[in-house]
Order: C-alpha cells, then sequence, then structure tokens
C-alpha cells in the first residue's frame, strides 16, 4: 500500500531528523525545513518566546 497524500498534521517528535526518515521511508517526499518563532508562533500556541524546527 502506497501513502497517496497526507494534510495538516501536527506532530511533535523528540528527533525532526529521524522522523524525516521514518515519514521517507513510508513513501513521502520532504518538502522543506523552517523555523518557527515570533508573534504568530507565540498567538498560535498561546506561549510566550515559542521557537519550533518543522518538516513538511
Amino acid at each position: 500500500m502506497t501513502l497517496h497524500r497526507m494534510d495538516n498534521v501536527g506532530i511533535v517528535v523528540e528527533d525532526l531528523d529521524a522522523a524525516v526518515a521514518f515519514f521517507t521511508e513510508l513513501g513521502m517526499t520532504l518538502d522543506g525545513r523552517a523555523q518557527i518563532e515570533g508573534l504568530f508562533a507565540d498567538r498560535a500556541v498561546g506561549l510566550d518566546g515559542v521557537r519550533s524546527e518543522i518538516a513538511m
């Protein structure tokens, strides 16, 4: 069975590189990585000083 699409799923992981490798093995492709921080991120989660690294 092949995974065709996955949209709008947030998964918190301890090791982002390992998570990327896992999902790549499932047949997904990495579109990019970024750091999210600032007022938008703070407001989105309701905390101050939020900084997160994401992979898409």
